[in-house]
Protein backbone atom coordinates (compact mmCIF):
# COMPACT_ATOMS: atom_id res chain seq x y z
CA UNK A 1 0.00 0.00 0.00
CA UNK A 2 1.90 3.12 -1.19
CA UNK A 3 1.43 6.37 0.48
CA UNK A 4 -0.87 8.40 -1.84
CA UNK A 5 0.17 11.71 -0.08
CA UNK A 6 3.17 11.35 1.09
CA UNK A 7 4.13 9.77 4.51
CA UNK A 8 2.19 10.63 7.47
CA UNK A 9 4.19 11.08 11.28
CA UNK A 10 1.27 8.92 13.24
CA UNK A 11 1.53 9.00 17.25
CA UNK A 12 -1.11 6.00 18.29
CA UNK A 13 -2.17 6.46 21.62
CA UNK A 14 -3.63 3.70 23.73
CA UNK A 15 -6.00 3.23 26.56
CA UNK A 16 -7.08 -0.01 27.91
CA UNK A 17 -5.17 -1.87 26.07
CA UNK A 18 -3.46 -5.00 27.44
CA UNK A 19 -0.29 -4.90 25.75
CA UNK A 20 1.86 -7.22 28.04
CA UNK A 21 0.57 -9.95 26.28
CA UNK A 22 -0.38 -12.13 23.38
CA UNK A 23 -4.40 -10.89 23.08
CA UNK A 24 -6.84 -9.73 20.17
CA UNK A 25 -6.36 -6.37 21.42
CA UNK A 26 -2.69 -6.74 21.40
CA UNK A 27 -2.56 -8.16 17.66
CA UNK A 28 -5.22 -6.10 16.35
CA UNK A 29 -2.73 -2.93 17.01
CA UNK A 30 0.54 -4.80 15.51
CA UNK A 31 -1.41 -5.58 12.82
CA UNK A 32 -2.63 -2.12 12.07
CA UNK A 33 0.85 -0.83 12.91
CA UNK A 34 2.48 -2.85 10.29
CA UNK A 35 0.37 -1.96 7.68
CA UNK A 36 0.94 1.60 7.95
CA UNK A 37 4.65 1.23 8.30
CA UNK A 38 4.76 -1.07 5.33
CA UNK A 39 2.86 2.08 3.34
CA UNK A 40 5.85 3.85 4.44
CA UNK A 41 4.56 6.45 6.93
CA UNK A 42 6.16 6.90 10.58
CA UNK A 43 4.77 5.75 13.33
CA UNK A 44 4.86 4.99 17.22
CA UNK A 45 2.60 4.17 19.68
CA UNK A 46 2.33 5.69 22.89
CA UNK A 47 0.46 4.67 26.28
CA UNK A 48 0.67 4.91 30.79
CA UNK A 49 1.55 0.73 30.13
CA UNK A 50 -0.42 -1.02 33.06
CA UNK A 51 1.95 -3.91 33.14
CA UNK A 52 6.06 -3.96 33.34
CA UNK A 53 6.49 -5.87 30.50
CA UNK A 54 5.47 -5.27 26.71
CA UNK A 55 4.83 -8.32 24.64
CA UNK A 56 7.70 -8.67 22.66
CA UNK A 57 6.41 -7.97 19.04
CA UNK A 58 5.22 -4.49 19.68
CA UNK A 59 8.26 -4.23 21.94
CA UNK A 60 9.38 -4.52 18.83
CA UNK A 61 8.05 -0.88 16.95
CA UNK A 62 8.67 2.26 17.97
CA UNK A 63 7.21 3.46 21.50
CA UNK A 64 6.98 5.15 24.48
CA UNK A 65 5.03 3.77 27.06
CA UNK A 66 6.53 4.32 30.73
CA UNK A 67 5.02 2.54 33.68
CA UNK A 68 1.49 3.57 35.42
CA UNK A 69 1.81 4.13 38.33
CA UNK A 70 -1.14 4.40 41.32
CA UNK A 71 -4.03 6.84 41.18
CA UNK A 72 -2.88 9.20 42.82
CA UNK A 73 -0.06 9.46 40.14
CA UNK A 74 -1.57 9.12 37.05
CA UNK A 75 -2.80 12.81 36.73
CA UNK A 76 0.69 13.93 36.20
CA UNK A 77 1.70 11.03 34.30
CA UNK A 78 -1.11 11.47 31.88
CA UNK A 79 -0.12 15.43 31.29
CA UNK A 80 3.49 14.00 30.93
CA UNK A 81 2.62 11.24 28.65
CA UNK A 82 0.85 13.90 26.01
CA UNK A 83 4.01 16.39 26.51
CA UNK A 84 5.75 13.89 25.56
CA UNK A 85 3.62 12.59 22.84
CA UNK A 86 3.36 16.26 21.60
CA UNK A 87 7.07 16.67 21.36
CA UNK A 88 7.44 13.98 18.72
CA UNK A 89 5.44 16.57 16.61
CA UNK A 90 3.04 13.80 15.15
CA UNK A 91 1.21 15.18 12.15
CA UNK A 92 -1.87 13.13 13.32
CA UNK A 93 -2.81 11.26 16.42
CA UNK A 94 -4.74 8.26 16.12
CA UNK A 95 -6.46 7.59 19.66
CA UNK A 96 -7.95 4.28 20.89
CA UNK A 97 -10.29 5.82 22.92
CA UNK A 98 -11.62 4.07 26.39
CA UNK A 99 -12.27 7.37 28.79
CA UNK A 100 -11.39 11.20 29.20
CA UNK A 101 -7.92 11.53 31.08
CA UNK A 102 -5.74 15.08 32.22
CA UNK A 103 -3.93 16.29 29.28
CA UNK A 104 -6.09 14.79 26.26
CA UNK A 105 -8.27 17.73 25.32
CA UNK A 106 -5.60 20.04 24.66
CA UNK A 107 -3.51 17.89 23.05
CA UNK A 108 -6.58 16.87 20.75
CA UNK A 109 -6.89 20.51 19.82
CA UNK A 110 -3.01 20.70 19.10
CA UNK A 111 -3.20 18.12 16.66
CA UNK A 112 -6.32 16.53 14.28
CA UNK A 113 -7.09 13.31 16.19
CA UNK A 114 -8.84 10.44 14.72
CA UNK A 115 -10.30 8.35 17.36
CA UNK A 116 -11.28 4.57 17.42
CA UNK A 117 -14.44 3.40 18.80
CA UNK A 118 -14.99 -0.04 19.45
CA UNK A 119 -18.19 -0.09 21.52
CA UNK A 120 -20.79 1.86 23.04
CA UNK A 121 -18.74 3.50 26.30
CA UNK A 122 -21.99 4.57 28.02
CA UNK A 123 -23.74 1.19 28.18
CA UNK A 124 -20.29 -1.28 28.56
CA UNK A 125 -18.97 1.07 31.69
CA UNK A 126 -22.42 0.51 33.31
CA UNK A 127 -21.41 -3.12 33.53
CA UNK A 128 -17.62 -3.21 34.05
CA UNK A 129 -16.80 0.14 35.99
CA UNK A 130 -17.57 1.17 40.19
CA UNK A 131 -20.23 3.97 40.22
CA UNK A 132 -17.84 6.03 40.99
CA UNK A 133 -15.90 5.71 37.77
CA UNK A 134 -19.49 6.00 35.96
CA UNK A 135 -19.90 9.28 37.21
CA UNK A 136 -16.98 11.00 36.48
CA UNK A 137 -17.32 9.08 32.87
CA UNK A 138 -20.61 11.09 32.41
CA UNK A 139 -19.21 14.07 33.23
CA UNK A 140 -15.92 14.14 31.29
CA UNK A 141 -16.66 12.13 28.16
CA UNK A 142 -17.41 14.97 25.64
CA UNK A 143 -14.83 16.84 27.22
CA UNK A 144 -12.05 14.28 25.59
CA UNK A 145 -14.67 13.66 22.56
CA UNK A 146 -15.51 16.91 21.10
CA UNK A 147 -12.03 18.30 19.97
CA UNK A 148 -11.72 15.21 17.75
CA UNK A 149 -11.52 15.46 14.62
CA UNK A 150 -12.79 12.14 12.85
CA UNK A 151 -13.91 8.67 14.29
CA UNK A 152 -13.50 5.48 13.15
CA UNK A 153 -16.00 3.04 14.46
CA UNK A 154 -16.04 -0.43 13.90
CA UNK A 155 -19.85 -0.58 13.79
CA UNK A 156 -22.81 1.15 11.69
CA UNK A 157 -24.61 1.18 15.04
CA UNK A 158 -21.75 3.02 16.67
CA UNK A 159 -21.31 5.36 14.00
CA UNK A 160 -24.65 6.80 14.39
CA UNK A 161 -24.12 6.52 18.18
CA UNK A 162 -21.56 9.60 17.44
CA UNK A 163 -23.58 11.70 15.39
CA UNK A 164 -23.68 14.54 17.94
CA UNK A 165 -19.88 15.18 17.43
CA UNK A 166 -17.71 15.43 14.69
CA UNK A 167 -18.96 14.90 11.04
CA UNK A 168 -15.94 12.96 9.72
CA UNK A 169 -16.80 9.64 10.78
CA UNK A 170 -16.33 6.28 9.15
CA UNK A 171 -17.09 2.44 9.61
CA UNK A 172 -14.72 0.43 9.26
CA UNK A 173 -15.01 -3.56 10.74
CA UNK A 174 -11.96 -5.06 12.68
CA UNK A 175 -10.05 -7.38 9.96
CA UNK A 176 -7.38 -10.16 10.31
CA UNK A 177 -3.87 -10.46 8.06
CA UNK A 178 -5.23 -13.35 6.33
CA UNK A 179 -1.38 -14.15 5.11
CA UNK A 180 -0.78 -14.61 8.77
CA UNK A 181 -2.98 -17.75 9.03
CA UNK A 182 -2.91 -21.16 7.20
CA UNK A 183 -6.76 -22.45 6.45
CA UNK A 184 -7.55 -25.79 8.48
CA UNK A 185 -7.78 -29.21 5.70
CA UNK A 186 -10.88 -30.51 6.02
CA UNK A 187 -11.48 -33.18 8.52
CA UNK A 188 -13.48 -36.32 9.13
CA UNK A 189 -16.88 -36.29 10.91
CA UNK A 190 -16.08 -36.99 14.63
CA UNK A 191 -18.16 -39.66 16.81
CA UNK A 192 -19.22 -36.28 18.54
CA UNK A 193 -19.37 -32.54 17.06
CA UNK A 194 -16.68 -30.03 18.42
CA UNK A 195 -17.47 -26.41 18.96
CA UNK A 196 -14.63 -23.74 19.78
CA UNK A 197 -15.08 -20.63 22.14
CA UNK A 198 -12.30 -18.04 23.32
CA UNK A 199 -13.14 -15.58 25.55
CA UNK A 200 -11.63 -13.30 28.20
CA UNK A 201 -12.39 -13.05 32.00
CA UNK A 202 -14.97 -10.10 32.91
CA UNK A 203 -16.80 -9.55 29.41
CA UNK A 204 -20.60 -10.06 30.53
CA UNK A 205 -21.57 -9.90 26.71
CA UNK A 206 -19.18 -13.00 25.58
CA UNK A 207 -22.71 -15.17 27.56
CA UNK A 208 -20.72 -17.96 28.66
CA UNK A 209 -24.60 -18.53 30.15
CA UNK A 210 -25.86 -19.24 26.62
CA UNK A 211 -22.96 -21.27 26.45
CA UNK A 212 -23.55 -23.25 28.84
CA UNK A 213 -27.12 -23.25 27.95
CA UNK A 214 -25.72 -24.56 24.30
CA UNK A 215 -23.84 -27.27 26.40
CA UNK A 216 -26.88 -28.88 28.11
CA UNK A 217 -28.81 -28.76 24.77
CA UNK A 218 -26.31 -30.53 22.81
CA UNK A 219 -25.27 -33.19 25.42
CA UNK A 220 -23.64 -35.21 23.06
CA UNK A 221 -21.03 -32.46 21.61
CA UNK A 222 -18.15 -31.38 23.61
CA UNK A 223 -17.26 -27.52 23.75
CA UNK A 224 -13.50 -26.62 24.69
CA UNK A 225 -12.84 -22.99 25.83
CA UNK A 226 -9.88 -20.99 25.84
CA UNK A 227 -9.37 -18.41 28.20
CA UNK A 228 -11.31 -19.14 30.89
CA UNK A 229 -10.61 -21.13 34.11
CA UNK A 230 -12.83 -23.05 35.99
CA UNK A 231 -13.10 -20.41 39.22
CA UNK A 232 -13.41 -18.01 36.38
CA UNK A 233 -16.36 -19.73 34.61
CA UNK A 234 -18.08 -19.97 37.70
CA UNK A 235 -17.56 -16.30 38.73
CA UNK A 236 -18.74 -15.00 35.40
CA UNK A 237 -21.61 -17.66 35.31
CA UNK A 238 -23.30 -17.33 38.93
CA UNK A 239 -22.11 -20.29 40.03
CA UNK A 240 -23.39 -22.45 37.63
CA UNK A 241 -21.57 -25.90 37.41
CA UNK A 242 -19.77 -26.67 34.67
CA UNK A 243 -21.59 -29.12 32.46
CA UNK A 244 -18.76 -32.30 31.75
CA UNK A 245 -19.02 -31.77 28.22
CA UNK A 246 -17.42 -28.13 28.94
CA UNK A 247 -13.57 -28.44 28.78
CA UNK A 248 -12.00 -25.31 30.05
CA UNK A 249 -8.52 -24.65 29.25
CA UNK A 250 -7.53 -21.42 30.75
CA UNK A 251 -5.45 -18.39 28.77
CA UNK A 252 -3.41 -19.92 26.38
CA UNK A 253 -1.48 -17.80 23.64
CA UNK A 254 -2.48 -18.49 19.96
CA UNK A 255 0.29 -21.19 19.48
CA UNK A 256 -0.53 -23.27 22.32
CA UNK A 257 -4.45 -23.84 21.56
CA UNK A 258 -3.58 -24.20 17.88
CA UNK A 259 -3.36 -28.02 18.30
CA UNK A 260 -6.84 -27.90 19.27
CA UNK A 261 -8.02 -25.94 15.65
CA UNK A 262 -8.23 -29.28 13.65
CA UNK A 263 -10.54 -31.07 15.76
CA UNK A 264 -12.82 -28.53 15.93
CA UNK A 265 -15.80 -28.56 13.45
CA UNK A 266 -17.50 -24.79 14.18
CA UNK A 267 -16.46 -22.11 16.44
CA UNK A 268 -18.65 -19.78 18.54
CA UNK A 269 -18.54 -16.17 18.73
CA UNK A 270 -20.22 -13.88 21.79
CA UNK A 271 -23.71 -14.82 22.45
CA UNK A 272 -25.12 -11.62 24.60
CA UNK A 273 -24.22 -8.33 23.22
CA UNK A 274 -27.40 -7.63 24.30
CA UNK A 275 -26.09 -6.84 28.01
CA UNK A 276 -23.85 -3.86 26.60
CA UNK A 277 -26.78 -2.87 24.02
CA UNK A 278 -25.02 -4.02 21.14
CA UNK A 279 -27.06 -5.17 18.03
CA UNK A 280 -24.34 -5.07 15.54
CA UNK A 281 -20.67 -6.28 16.40
CA UNK A 282 -17.67 -7.66 14.66
CA UNK A 283 -15.18 -9.56 17.47
CA UNK A 284 -11.57 -10.02 16.53
CA UNK A 285 -12.21 -13.80 17.43
CA UNK A 286 -14.45 -13.99 15.19
CA UNK A 287 -12.05 -12.57 12.22
CA UNK A 288 -9.92 -15.46 13.55
CA UNK A 289 -12.27 -18.18 13.37
CA UNK A 290 -12.87 -17.57 9.82
CA UNK A 291 -9.25 -17.21 9.03
CA UNK A 292 -8.52 -20.71 10.14
CA UNK A 293 -11.61 -21.67 8.25
CA UNK A 294 -14.50 -22.54 10.80
CA UNK A 295 -17.90 -21.27 10.87
CA UNK A 296 -19.23 -19.39 13.32
CA UNK A 297 -22.12 -19.43 15.88
CA UNK A 298 -23.20 -15.69 16.51
CA UNK A 299 -25.79 -14.12 18.34
CA UNK A 300 -25.20 -10.51 16.64
CA UNK A 301 -25.28 -8.63 13.19
CA UNK A 302 -21.59 -8.71 11.93
CA UNK A 303 -20.51 -5.56 10.66
CA UNK A 304 -18.73 -7.57 7.42
CA UNK A 305 -20.51 -10.74 7.26
CA UNK A 306 -23.70 -10.82 4.25
CA UNK A 307 -27.15 -11.57 5.48
CA UNK A 308 -27.23 -14.50 3.74
CA UNK A 309 -23.65 -15.56 4.46
CA UNK A 310 -24.28 -19.63 5.25
CA UNK A 311 -20.94 -19.61 7.10
CA UNK A 312 -22.99 -17.63 9.92
CA UNK A 313 -25.29 -18.56 12.13
CA UNK A 314 -27.28 -15.72 13.45
CA UNK A 315 -29.02 -16.66 17.21
CA UNK A 316 -31.72 -14.29 18.60
CA UNK A 317 -29.59 -11.26 20.45
CA UNK A 318 -31.42 -11.74 23.89
CA UNK A 319 -31.74 -13.81 27.07
CA UNK A 320 -34.84 -15.76 25.63
CA UNK A 321 -34.36 -19.58 25.49
CA UNK A 322 -32.15 -21.29 22.81
CA UNK A 323 -34.25 -24.24 22.99
CA UNK A 324 -36.42 -23.38 20.27
CA UNK A 325 -33.47 -22.78 17.51
CA UNK A 326 -31.97 -25.97 18.55
CA UNK A 327 -32.94 -27.57 15.14
CA UNK A 328 -31.52 -24.92 13.73
CA UNK A 329 -28.11 -25.16 15.21
CA UNK A 330 -27.99 -29.06 14.84
CA UNK A 331 -28.16 -28.70 10.96
CA UNK A 332 -25.71 -25.86 10.86
CA UNK A 333 -23.18 -27.91 12.93
CA UNK A 334 -24.31 -30.83 10.59
CA UNK A 335 -23.72 -29.01 7.19
CA UNK A 336 -19.99 -28.05 7.95
CA UNK A 337 -19.34 -31.29 9.88
CA UNK A 338 -15.82 -32.04 7.60
CA UNK A 339 -16.19 -28.35 5.80
CA UNK A 340 -14.14 -25.29 5.78
CA UNK A 341 -15.03 -21.65 4.84
CA UNK A 342 -13.00 -21.00 1.45
CA UNK A 343 -10.83 -18.08 2.06
CA UNK A 344 -12.64 -16.43 -1.30
CA UNK A 345 -15.78 -16.26 1.19
CA UNK A 346 -13.36 -13.97 3.19
CA UNK A 347 -11.08 -12.18 1.39
CA UNK A 348 -12.92 -8.78 2.38
CA UNK A 349 -11.74 -8.84 5.94
CA UNK A 350 -8.00 -8.77 5.10
CA UNK A 351 -6.31 -6.29 7.40
CA UNK A 352 -4.38 -5.00 3.68
CA UNK A 353 -8.67 -4.01 2.70
CA UNK A 354 -9.08 -2.04 5.80
CA UNK A 355 -5.90 -0.71 6.30
CA UNK A 356 -5.81 0.89 2.92
CA UNK A 357 -9.24 2.27 4.00
CA UNK A 358 -8.53 3.81 7.27
CA UNK A 359 -5.27 5.46 5.89
CA UNK A 360 -7.39 7.12 3.08
CA UNK A 361 -9.78 8.56 5.96
CA UNK A 362 -6.45 9.72 7.89
CA UNK A 363 -5.15 11.46 4.99
CA UNK A 364 -8.53 13.45 4.23
CA UNK A 365 -8.75 14.01 8.19
CA UNK A 366 -5.44 15.78 8.12
CA UNK A 367 -6.00 17.25 4.97
CA UNK A 368 -9.34 18.79 6.21
CA UNK A 369 -7.41 19.96 8.95
CA UNK A 370 -4.94 21.73 7.70
CA UNK A 371 -6.92 23.45 5.18
CA UNK A 372 -9.32 24.85 7.86
CA UNK A 373 -6.06 26.07 9.90
CA UNK A 374 -4.51 27.15 6.23
CA UNK A 375 -1.47 24.88 6.93
CA UNK A 376 0.75 24.55 4.20
CA UNK A 377 1.92 20.61 4.12
CA UNK A 378 5.43 19.63 5.01
CA UNK A 379 7.59 19.36 2.56
CA UNK A 380 8.53 15.80 2.10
Amino acid sequence: MPPSHGPIRIAYLLQMADTSTENGISKKILGQLIAWNAAGHSCQWFQLNPADRIWPPLAGLPHHAPRRGNPAQRILQSRQLCRDLAAWQPDLIYFRYAYHAPGLPALFRQFPTVAEINSDDRREYALTLSPAKQLYHHFTRSRVLRPISGFVTVTHELTRVLECFSPARITIGNSIPLVSFIPLPEKPASAEPRLLFIGTAGSPWHGLERLSELSVLFPTWRFDVVGLTAPCWERQNSGTSIAPNLHLHGPLPAKDYAALLPQMDVAVGSLAHFKNGMQEACPLKVREYLAHGLPVIGACADTDIPADADYYLRLPNNSAPLAPHRDAIAAFVGHWRTRRVPRSAIAHLDTSVKEAARLAFLERTLATWRSARNCPRPAP
